[in-house]
């Protein structure tokens, strides 16, 4: 008799950080490809996300995601830097900020002013999501799943090569 064993694991976890049109994008097609959702909205900003998708109130601290976590700040203007600055504080896989580079590079100076360390602010990609001439949320939405994918997938798997090779 032969047995096959198939390990069941826990899918990795992301954390979005606000209920922007990208964020509420983002939570709902995050769990096709297995991510285990946590959004962090004020209280009457739930409505916006699909039921059965887990909240805690406002930015959660930083142990609240894990080192293997996926965390998305998406506040579109309602706290971003609130969201970014409990994001510098978090030691997850992958940490990204949905805006535009002068934003982001913006609030980084502002919240280095204020003593966030130059390695945290490092770590927040700015802007999220793979360059795929994104316009839409969903659109923008499906390039931050795509480079999610990548930074989970990228130390299981060889290089491909580029297919126009």
């Amino acid at each position: 008799m032969d047995v096959f064993v198939e390990p069941v694991l826990p899918g990795p976890r992301l954390l979005i950080l606000g209920a922007s049109p990208v964020a509420v994008a983002l939570a709902s097609l995050a769990p096709s490809v297995g991510f285990a959702m946590t959004v962090a909205v004020a209280h009457e900003e739930r409505q916006r996300f699909e039921t059965g998708v887990s909240h805690v109130e406002n930015f959660p601290p930083p142990n609240e995601a894990g080192d293997d976590a996926y965390v998305v700040v998406s506040t579109q203007g309602a706290g971003d830097r609130a969201a970014l600055k409990s994001a510098t504080a978090m030691s997850a896989r992958y940490r990204a900020f949905v805006g535009s580079r002068r934003k982001a590079e913006t609030l980084k100076n502002e919240l280095a002013k204020q003593g966030v360390s130059e390695d945290a602010l490092a770590a927040i990609k700015a802007p999220a999501g793979l360059d795929i001439s994104a316009i839409s949320a969903d659109e923008i939405a499906l390039s931050i799943l795509a480079e999610m994918v990548a930074a989970r997938r990228r130390p299981e798997r060889p290089p491909m090569q580029d297919a126009r090779e």
